[in-house]
């Protein structure tokens, strides 16, 4: 019999130890009192969370624990554990050694004797000063939060899990000019356009299902009637654990961008209209210049040259004979002022010719170029011209016929803007410039005065007298179009008084 009891007595000293561990190594504070508030006892839970130590607050009043001003809470504790009843989770603030304040959570339970009477209290503390100051933090994003959505000048909205909108910024409202109850859950799509309507619904259903962004224009119904266009763009939300909680959407009034859109596309499709008909026209307008250039190369010249003609035979039949020095000096005017005109309407249609005519570039020798010119110049010339050519010239990407026109061009220039007294000097050469190729015509003639080098680019462009240096003014104009036509440029360097360096540059090969 007493060894029953010893294992029995045993058996109960263990279990008291083990919740006597249990209690001691809890992180909440495990405080008993007695109905009078006299503390009872203090695990080391209670010594962190308020920062005594048992001996120092043991068979003190409770009291030293509770503000001032919450004192009031003690009796109506007691009083409800005297009818035995329990209070759970109740959020109040205790004081720790040093006077400061902690927020903790309360669960205050009877001690009752063997006969059931409730001789004291046992109270579990727990510090959820740290939950308290998150739980602060929290409501202060959510206050800032609604305040930037409502002075935001664009509409968000929110909807959860099951798909029903449950926020609406005030900006959504004052636009929609209705009440948040009337848009919560779906009602904020009686603000749908009909033809958005199904298309909006797929769209947000599909993403949220797949729970990826959204993007799309739909229109919306403003307070004043008018369907206004919207878009909106949606984004999932999760939460700190990688759950999905929903959506939030933002939505800004594009109805001017897309009207103004309306009205360039209208005006695009005016403009086309416009573009085709002048492109006719200009069509027709190129076809009569090429009847035209016809008419001049045959029909007009033709009896320009029987004027020259008939008034050549007759200085060469009747000089001496029948006519006198008046009537020859008129009949040589009469070929002279022929041949002129005839050159002239020749370099028209040159010039004419080029805007129409089909390029091909492709890598040009100019050693080739420019020494035939030079050749095929010296034959004809009945004075003394002095040509000189540096090669190698460096190749250039052009069109053969194009380069012999224009370097043609500036040679015949060179040799004709010479002074009598003075042997044409012309001296050719290329150089590389800024990854083209530069070609130098220059010349020992009268130049060309600064303020007049805009000017010779021009069609009939004379800077000289007729009488003193003969030409129709084109020749240079030809020169600019050619270039210009192959993706060059062009230019002169001239003091006026020394002789003059024109240049053309083109991309090398």
């Amino acid at each position: 019999m007493p060894t029953h009891f010893s294992q029995i007595e045993n058996s109960l000293l263990e279990a008291l130890a083990r919740l006597a561990a249990v209690v001691e190594s809890s992180d909440d504070a495990i405080i008993s009192k007695s109905l009078d508030g006299i503390i009872l006892s203090w695990n080391n839970g209670a010594r962190r969370i308020f920062g005594y130590a048992p001996e120092e607050i043991i068979g003190k009043s409770i009291l030293v624990l509770i503000p001032p001003e919450l004192q009031h809470e003690e009796p109506a504790i007691i009083s409800r554990l005297k009818k035995g009843e329990r209070i759970e989770h109740y959020e109040t603030v205790r004081l720790t050694k040093e006077g400061l304040p902690i927020n903790i959570s309360l669960t205050v339970s009877p001690i009752k004797d063997r006969n059931g009477k409730v001789i004291g209290a046992s109270k579990i503390a727990r510090d959820i000063t740290e939950d308290k100051k998150r739980q602060e933090a929290l409501r202060e994003s959510e206050v800032r939060f609604r305040t930037m959505a409502d002075s935001a000048p664009i509409l968000i909205w929110e909807s959860g899990v099951d798909k029903l909108c449950n926020y609406f910024n005030q900006t959504w409202l004052n636009f929609v000019g209705r009440t948040m109850e009337q848009e919560l859950g779906t009602g904020w799509t009686d603000g749908l356009h009909p033809e958005d309507s199904d298309r909006y619904r797929q769209l947000y259903t599909t993403s949220l299902d797949a729970h990826i962004p959204f993007e799309m224009e739909y229109r919306l119904r403003h307070r004043t009637g008018e369907y206004r266009w919207i878009l909106v763009k949606g984004t999932p939300r999760f939460g700190p654990n990688g759950t999905f909680q929903g959506y939030i959407g933002a939505c800004v009034d594009i109805t001017e961008s897309v009207q103004a859109k309306q009205t360039l596309a209208n005006s695009r499709k005016d403009l086309e209209q416009l573009v085709s008909e002048r492109t006719a026209s200009l069509q027709e307008a190129i076809t009569q210049m090429e009847e035209f250039s016809y008419s001049v190369s045959h029909d007009l010249r033709a009896p320009l040259r029987a004027m020259q003609g008939y008034a050549s035979v007759l200085l060469d039949d009747y000089r001496g004979k029948v006519l006198d020095s008046e009537a020859e000096e008129y009949l040589q005017r009469i070929v002279t002022a022929g041949a002129r005109m005839d050159r002239l309407t020749r370099d028209v249609l040159v010039y004419s010719k080029i805007p129409r005519s089909k390029l091909h570039l492709q890598r040009i020798a100019l050693d080739t170029i420019v020494s035939g010119i030079a050749q095929q110049y010296l034959q004809i010339k009945s004075k003394g011209v002095d040509i000189s050519v540096e090669v190698p010239l460096l190749p250039v990407m052009g069109n053969e016929s194009f380069l012999i026109q224009a370097i043609s061009n500036l040679v015949d220039n060179a040799v004709k803007f010479t002074l009598p007294e003075k042997t044409p000097q012309v001296r050719i050469w290329t150089e590389p410039n800024q990854g083209q190729v530069r070609l130098w015509v220059e010349d020992n003639g009268i130049g060309i005065k600064p303020e007049h080098q805009k000017r010779i680019w021009r069609m009939f462009e004379k800077i000289h007298p007729q009488t003193k240096f003969e030409g129709t003014g084109i020749g240079l104009a030809i020169v600019r179009k050619t270039i210009e036509k192959m993706n060059g440029t062009m230019g002169v360097v001239s003091d006026g008084v020394t002789g003059s360096k024109f240049w053309i540059q083109l991309p090398g090969s």
